[in-house]
């Protein structure tokens, strides 16, 4: 016992000792230590020192400050008191027995031990040893050896004592639960990770992450000499050289390696420590002696060692040592003879190699003997008697090595040629794959023909070239016509109402030309000649002719290569062929693509006898038409409203009367509630213009129709249906569509009707020919100038740009701001209400049923459901107008009702003028009642108001009479005039912007002196936000398509709709 201890101390322990509070004493001969356990306020565990040193641990605190304690005291005093001194000597453990414990010290001691966990790692600091040990898998192949990593632990201390770790598994499992772990039968050691420094835990760690990964892959241990041995765990190739740093920068690493052991690595990449010295011997001989410094090489991990430096090997260099090992193994040793006339193969082939993985030392003596020359292969292709024969020159410099013998020039007898082994293999691995078999003089392949001919010259051919310098005899050569020497030329005409496209190839015979060109449009890349010969049709000139064939492939009739296309498609042509230099315009033609593109500048003049002075864009409008009539050409008046599309449309009919150009009597086809109107256009500008409303019952309407000299005739859609048969019969040389978005579906049976007429010459008028979709415009042109586009699927293929450059001669488009500077402006705005409580209420109940529903819905069952879907959005749009519309009994109010009050009672004050639409009639009754109360008078035009009705309203509220036009949108959203207002309010939102902006262009048109207001009303928090969302969010086709600023696409997909009732509270 040491002397420093105070006597207090002393007697405390003498106290506990006397108390039996020292439970048992166990001796550790190995390490020269007695265990013991003391009850104190706590059970603590000391380590009594068994050499003279006296180095004691107590876990309890006060041992943590003053290094002795009570508890070691009594440990030492009870040894005494058994007659045993706390000296350990060379002899058999002695352990003494434990003394039993009374229930209460039982109990107390159990508790004991779990206040006892939190200072274990106070007492027992550990420390670990990581060995790596080569293990060899397969004892010929050494290199196939893994490096396997075992553990050794113990307690720290300057020269700590450590146990080999038998079971690395079970290590690691106790590890990760910290329990105790026995190294043997007398050691253990608790495994908290506290015990551990940082890194070490960090390092075991990343070892059980790899040791678990092995236990799910079912690899367990490493199995040295037929044994598994269960201390390894073998080090993965993708963490190895991480580990290793690791592990070689603490102070307890060993490398094991051809029995030497090694504390530190170095990882080093680039040369290897590998030396080949090359030299020539007395008896002329030469001699390669190779000193190989790597003492271990590990080829699944790319390493190489040597003591205590790990070479880093790329995948190359580690292919090329191991190589060199197994050579190795075959001879006594590393020393290789050479004779003279292997020199050039060694430096050709095996020399470069070498250098990769070492350094190459050549004596001077032999440098003087060996030539340096790039390869410059040739290759010499004939054809002889059906075959293809190929000769290789394999050239450097002026040393020839050819495959056939007589074509070889030999270099100097004292000097050697280094030829180059890896390009010389690659030669014949290519000649390998394209089917060539040696012969004699070189090799040789049956010769192909079609197919297999054209690949030869495409393929092949240029694979030799990119190798070398490639020579082919005249008859071979003669069998490929390069579309260089062979160019296609293209000559298009203007004839009659067709176009003349005529092709021809220079050299090839004028009754072949037709199968060339059935080749270019199957998308050949040649075409076999009936003489053999292959022709190639992979040229851009080539190219460009079948993407002309493509296209006009529905139309076109051919003759000897000369192709007949209808003129609607000169301007495609055109501008397909405008940068080929081999394609030619007749003047008529060149003629022809200028009116197209140049319409302004077409020679027309304006009828004398219209009585109406023409806008400048009017007259270009009117010239287009002219020019289009002129050509045989339908198309598109697409202004928007407002801009006199009736006008210009009346203007060019009267000018084929004035001209004598008339083909017959011209057939308007409007919506039934504008034909009045069309007539009244007529008389007022043209009246020189016989024209007659057929209108009436079926005999009145034959009787109207079939009066002589008129000029034209003025039907609805739904009559014309009813009339087919009787417009067949008569001589119409002009159809007029108007509002043609009306035909928009080409499977109705109006627009069959209408595709039934023969008629010469055919117009479509409408501000909005694209309303829901591209398939609106096919069906349209399918009317005014069938073949134009190709069938309905090949067009949904288009993209809008493709579609929007092949209409764009036959579409005219123009806006008010931009022809029409003087025009006031038009302000829009949105106003915003708020629904009343009651009003919410029936809007959040209605809005919640159809989430739930839509949102089980999968996309098969939304489609079967898509009509309620609809109905069910209807009456959301209905409850935010007044949820009257359809709730008899409702009498909560509607917030926009009372807006729209205060704001036409305003607008009347203010002397404003207004025009408001609704797409519910009922809604309108209602407003109109309201109104009438409230003393602002009105005029309503409903759907079943009749045609002349409606332009005797129209008249009177321009004229200044009443204060307010309540409209319906579907019946009063086209056609008429009504600039006697400017303010615009629509009360609810149509899925359809471009409906709105034709129901405001009811104001905003020519004639209008002021600024036209447009309110557009919007229920806050509920489906008609999301509606006007989604129509800001749409307004691209169109623009793509026909101009670039306008209305948009409205049709509602299944994620418009979901997007709508996403709308929360």
């Amino acid at each position: 016992m040491k002397w420093s201890i105070p006597e207090r101390i002393v007697e405390r322990g003498r106290d506990y000792m006397k108390e039996g509070r020292v439970l048992s004493i166990v001796q550790d001969a190995e390490r020269k230590v007695w265990h013991a356990e003391v009850l104190g306020k706590e059970l603590y565990r000391v380590q009594l020192d068994g050499t003279p040193k006296e180095n004691d641990i107590c876990e309890c605190p006060y041992w943590m400050d003053h290094g002795f304690c009570k508890h070691t005291v009594a440990v030492e005093l009870s040894l005494r008191q058994k007659g045993t001194s706390r000296i350990i000597k060379e002899d058999a453990p002695i352990i003494f027995e434990k003394r039993s414990l009374s229930v209460s010290e039982m109990f107390t001691k159990g508790f004991s031990k779990l206040n006892h966990l939190e200072k274990k790692d106070k007492l027992t600091p550990l420390t670990v040893e990581y060995v790596v040990d080569v293990i060899e898998t397969n004892n010929y192949y050494p290199e196939l050896a893994v490096l396997g990593v075992s553990l050794r632990l113990g307690y720290q201390g300057v020269k700590p004592k450590t146990y080999i770790i038998k079971n690395i598994g079970e290590f690691f499992q106790t590890f990760q639960k910290e329990g105790t772990f026995l190294v043997n039968k007398q050691h253990y050691f608790d495994l908290i990770k506290e015990n551990f420094t940082i890194e070490t835990q960090e390092l075991l760690e990343q070892l059980m992450a790899i040791y678990q990964t092995s236990q799910i892959l079912g690899v367990s241990g490493v199995q040295v000499k037929g044994k598994i041995d269960k201390r390894y765990l073998v080090l993965p190739i993708d963490q190895g050289q991480q580990l290793l740093e690791k592990m070689s920068k603490t102070l307890h690493f060993q490398l094991n390696d051809e029995g030497k052991k090694y504390r530190h690595l170095k990882f080093i990449k680039g040369s290897m420590p590998i030396i080949f010295d090359f030299s020539k011997q007395i008896d002329g001989s030469y001699k390669l002696v190779i000193n190989d410094q790597i003492t271990t090489f590990l080829s699944h991990y790319q390493w190489g060692f040597s003591q205590d430096q790990v070479f880093i090997f790329t995948q190359e260099q580690e292919a090329i040592y191991t190589t060199l090992l197994q050579l190795l193994k075959r001879i006594e040793q590393p020393e290789i003879i050479y004779e003279k006339h292997e020199l050039s193969d060694l430096f050709g082939s095996v020399i470069p190699l070498l250098k990769k993985i070492g350094v190459v030392n050549v004596s001077e003596e032999v440098e003087s003997e060996i030539i340096y020359r790039p390869l410059e292969p040739i290759f010499i292709f004939r054809k002889i008697k059906g075959m293809i024969k190929l000769r290789i020159d394999f050239t450097y410099g002026d040393v020839v090595f050819s495959t056939d013998k007589k074509y070889t020039i030999e270099s100097g007898a004292d000097q050697e040629v280094v030829r180059d082994g890896k390009k010389e293999q690659e030669i014949l691995d290519q000649l390998a794959k394209f089917g060539y078999k040696q012969e004699v003089s070189g090799f040789e392949k049956s010769l192909p023909a079609g197919e297999r001919l054209y690949y030869f010259f495409k393929a092949e051919i240029p694979t030799f070239r990119r190798l070398g310098d490639v020579r082919m005899g005249k008859k071979l050569r003669e069998l490929f016509l390069d579309a260089q020497h062979h160019q296609p030329l293209i000559e298009v005409s203007d004839s009659d109402s067709w176009l003349d496209v005529r092709f021809d190839i220079t050299g090839i015979a004028e009754q072949e030309i037709d199968a060339v060109l059935a080749s270019l449009l199957r998308k050949d890349q040649f075409y076999t000649l009936e003489s053999g010969e292959v022709l190639s049709l992979d040229s851009e000139e080539f190219q460009q002719t079948s993407e002309v064939l493509t296209m006009l492939r529905k139309n076109m009739k051919n003759v000897q290569g000369t192709i007949k296309v209808p003129r609607n498609q000169g301007l495609m042509i055109e501008n397909m062929l405008e940068h080929n230099s081999r394609a030619h315009f007749s003047d008529s033609f060149k003629k022809m693509v200028t009116n197209l593109t140049h319409p302004e500048k077409f020679e027309a003049s304006v009828p004398k006898t219209i009585q109406a002075t023409l806008r400048s864009y009017q007259i270009e409008g009117y010239k287009w038409l002219k020019m289009l009539s002129y050509y045989q050409f339908g198309g598109i008046l697409a202004d928007e409203m407002g801009l006199g599309k009736t006008l210009q449309t009346i203007t060019y009919l009267l000018s084929e009367k004035e001209e004598g150009q008339q083909k017959g009597c011209a057939l308007i086809v409007a919506p039934a509630s504008l034909i009045y109107n069309w007539a009244a256009e007529i008389k007022k500008f043209a009246p020189d213009l016989q024209a007659e409303v057929v209108a009436g019952n079926k005999a009145e309407r034959e009787q109207l129709a079939s009066q002589q000299g008129l000029d034209v005739l003025i039907t609805s859609y739904a009559s014309l249906r009813q009339d087919i048969e009787m417009y067949q019969a008569l001589n119409i040389g002009y159809l007029i569509l108007d509002e043609a978005q009306m035909v928009k579906n080409s499977g109705t049976k109006t627009a069959q009707a209408l595709k039934s007429l023969t008629i010469p010459q055919r117009f479509a008028l409408s501000g909005t020919p694209i309303e829901n979709n591209l398939d609106e415009l096919w069906s349209i042109f399918q009317m005014i100038l069938p073949g134009l586009f190709p069938t309905r699927t090949l067009f949904r293929a288009m993209k809008p740009e493709e579609v929007a450059k092949i209409i764009q001669p036959f579409i005219l488009r123009r806006d008010k701001k931009t022809v029409l500077k003087d025009l006031p402006e038009k302000i829009e705005s949105n106003l915003y209400s708020v629904l009343t409580e009651e009003q919410k209420t029936v809007y959040l109940a209605y809005l919640k049923q159809m989430q739930e529903n839509v949102s089980q819905m999968d996309q098969d069952s939304f489609k079967k459901n898509r009509l309620s879907i609809l109905a069910g959005l209807t009456r959301l749009r209905q409850i935010c107008c007044d949820p009257s519309l359809f709730i008899d009994d409702y009498t909560g109010g509607s917030g926009k009702l009372e807006q729209v009050k205060d704001l036409l009672v305003a607008a009347k004050e203010n002397n404003r003028r207004v025009l408001l639409f609704s797409q519910f009639t009922s809604m309108l009754s209602i407003i109109e009642e309201e109104l009438h109360a409230l003393g602002v008078t009105t005029f309503y035009l409903r759907g079943s108001t009749k045609p002349k009705e409606r332009m005797e309203m129209a008249e009177a509220f321009n004229a200044g009479e009443k204060d307010v036009f309540l409209i319906s949108l579907k019946a009063g959203g086209t056609g008429l005039n009504l600039t006697g207002a400017d303010t615009v309010i629509l009360y609810d939102l149509w899925w359809n912007p471009a409906v709105e902006e034709q129901a405001a262009g009811r104001a905003h048109r020519i004639g209008q002196k002021n600024v036209v207001e447009v309110w557009r009303m919007i229920a806050e928090g509920t489906v008609e936000e999301k509606m006007n969302s989604l129509q800001q969010e749409k307004r691209e086709l169109f623009q793509k398509v026909i101009q670039g600023n306008e209305e948009q696409l409205a049709k509602m997909t299944e994620e418009d709709i979901r997007t709508i009732l996403s709308i929360g509270e």
